[in-house]
């Protein structure tokens, strides 16, 4: 009997390095389209397929309105944190270690895990 970790347990994924059915997420999809859409007024991007690969090449150059700070990117992961986790377990995050993150403090890792998986939602809406 081999041992699982216990995401892999709780969301029954077997370890992966995408996500394997994206309309899992459509709601946390749809409140991202929303705020791209509201970041769209105040940058130079004219489109929401250019603001996605701007922020896919440069997040710190291009952000998100409403994700800018650490505490919106916390509130964000608790609003879909069911989501993020499952996001998260199917890349395989959890297998990595924090410290290989520059994640030292549970505060860090979360926006860290975060920040993951909105990109990863991205990548979903960039296809």
């Amino acid at each position: 009997m081999k041992l699982k970790y216990f995401n892999q347990f709780v969301f029954e994924q077997a370890e992966g390095s995408e996500v394997k059915d994206p309309s899992v997420y459509t709601d946390l999809q749809d409140d991202l389209k929303e705020m791209i859409e509201k970041s769209l007024k105040t940058s130079d991007q004219k489109t929401s397929e250019d603001f996605i690969d701007a922020y896919l090449r440069d997040s710190e150059k291009t952000q998100i309105e409403g994700l800018i700070n650490d505490s919106d990117i916390y509130e964000f992961y608790l609003k879909y944190r069911n989501n993020i986790d499952g996001i998260l377990s199917e890349i395989n995050f959890y297998g990595e270690k924090p410290s290989d993150m520059d994640s030292f403090g549970l505060y860090d890792y979360i926006i860290v895990g975060t920040k993951k998986a909105i990109r990863e939602v991205l990548n979903m809406l960039n296809k």
